[in-house]
């Protein structure tokens, strides 16, 4: 039986850093009620010429020596980003031209906070249907541009970077199940409120956001699909040894 492993994994933050210090000179705030609570002391910002494929390329380049194979031995690439380089080409796709890869399929898919899963998952499917060997799937984001920076209750969460994971076929045990969600009747929870396929608006590009409700309503989700993945796995709460929850930035 085909199964799907991470072999190896990169990642990559941006040089510059933005403090919460550096936040209360631009918005009613203070790093004690930052950290209190998000727990979040910084995060780092793209520099005015560094795109979402500079940072993906950056995670990707270690993934790959992580994973002891060379860039022709990728079979597919997946970019998981709200934040393309472009409308289009995919990011993907300046991503293989920057990685001197040919040939091989390259996509985007958007899923904004869950685009890393979602991207893990389709990648663990292509493997076990037996179409490729080796996956580099990529999260990168350049969240920062799409920041309203007056706004305290979304400036103080949101940072750039990439990771990079390549997702290798095997007859060992790897992944085991993988389990997706949406729910479009929240869409308005949190959200960009326009963009190049909306009809015309005068409503800013940027993020707006629901703070409680957005809360609520992940703490529900995350107790339930755990209940779900273990369900499916025949396993109980008391057999995980490590349980790792989305982070809130």
């Amino acid at each position: 039986m085909i199964t799907s492993r991470i072999v190896g994994t990169g990642s990559y933050l941006p040089e510059k850093i933005l403090s919460n210090h550096d936040l209360e000179s631009m918005v009613e705030t203070s790093d004690e009620w930052i950290t209190d609570r998000t727990g979040i002391k910084q995060r780092h910002i793209a520099a005015d010429d560094e795109t979402t494929t500079d940072l993906a390329y950056e995670a990707s380049i270690k993934a790959i020596e992580a994973a002891g194979i060379s860039n022709q031995d990728i079979d597919l690439i997946i970019v998981a980003t709200t934040t393309p380089t472009r409308i289009f080409p995919s990011t993907a796709s300046l991503l293989q031209e920057k990685l001197n890869i040919s040939g091989c399929p390259a996509f985007d898919l958007q899923a904004v906070c869950t685009g890393f899963v979602y991207g893990l998952t389709v990648a663990d499917k292509f493997i076990k249907a037996g179409g490729v060997k080796n996956v580099l799937v990529v999260g990168a984001e350049t969240i920062s541009r799409i920041i309203d920076w007056t706004d305290r209750n979304t400036c103080v969460l949101f940072g750039d970077g990439a990771g990079a994971v390549i997702l290798q076929a095997s007859d060992k045990p790897g992944i085991i199940s993988t389990h997706i969600h949406s729910d479009g009747s929240y869409n308005r929870l949190l959200h960009v409120p326009t963009g190049p396929g909306s009809a015309l608006s005068e409503d800013p590009a940027v993020i707006d956001m629901q703070g409680n409700e957005v809360f609520k309503v992940a703490v529900r989700t995350l107790s339930s699909i755990v209940d779900e993945t273990l369900e499916a796995n025949n396993l109980n709460k008391s057999d995980i040894d490590w349980l790792i929850p989305h982070q809130a930035n």
